[in-house]
């Protein structure tokens, strides 16, 4: 591993980090995105997979014992479903890379609409599963995949946007930047 590889991967965790504590759309955040460009640009994943999960467990920190505490009543390491939800963003990862396409923006698109579409898939089901908001049927989990839309589509735009700004900083950084020894 370079320098520059771990000066990416702190540049991803700070734009997740401030992506989440900033005012945005629910779900409108940088860590899908910092999951999916690390899978496609590093080849050792070592510093995509810790930007990424880091950035989610100290933006949960702070959100969970900050912004919810009064909700939760105590101090939370973790949101609940967290299982779910690390486990989704870790998959996103390596999603790029199970992907056969040759050209690179191609794979980053698919991979950014796979990675959302599993997150949503998979952490609904687990709502659904766990709350007793839905009716334990196909109709409850309809209900619960339905009402989770709007904040699908908000991760899908997220990922491209901020996708889309660090592939396009990854690309300057490496024409226009001397490496320093």
């Amino acid at each position: 591993m370079t320098r520059k590889d771990w000066f990416y991967a702190l540049i991803l965790f700070i734009v997740a980090v401030v992506s989440r504590l900033i005012p945005h759309y629910p779900n409108f955040t940088a860590i899908g995105s910092i999951a999916v460009v690390g899978g496609l640009a590093y080849k050792n994943l070592r510093p995509a997979l810790l930007a990424t999960i880091a950035s989610l467990f100290i933006s949960d920190l702070i959100i969970n014992n900050t912004v919810l505490a009064e909700f939760y009543g105590s101090f939370r390491w973790f949101t609940p479903g967290a299982i779910l939800i690390y486990g989704c963003f870790i998959l996103s990862v390596f999603i790029p890379r199970m992907l056969p396409l040759q050209n690179n923006m191609l794979r980053w698109g698919l991979a950014s609409v796979t990675s959302t579409l599993v997150f949503f898939l998979v952490t609904n089901f687990g709502v659904w599963f766990q709350s007793p908001m839905y009716a334990q049927d196909a109709s409850g989990l309809l209900a619960c995949y339905v009402a989770a839309i709007p904040f699908a589509i908000n991760q899908l735009l997220g990922t491209l946007f901020y996708g889309a700004l660090l592939l396009a900083g990854i690309s300057v950084v490496n024409k226009h930047v001397v490496e320093v020894a």
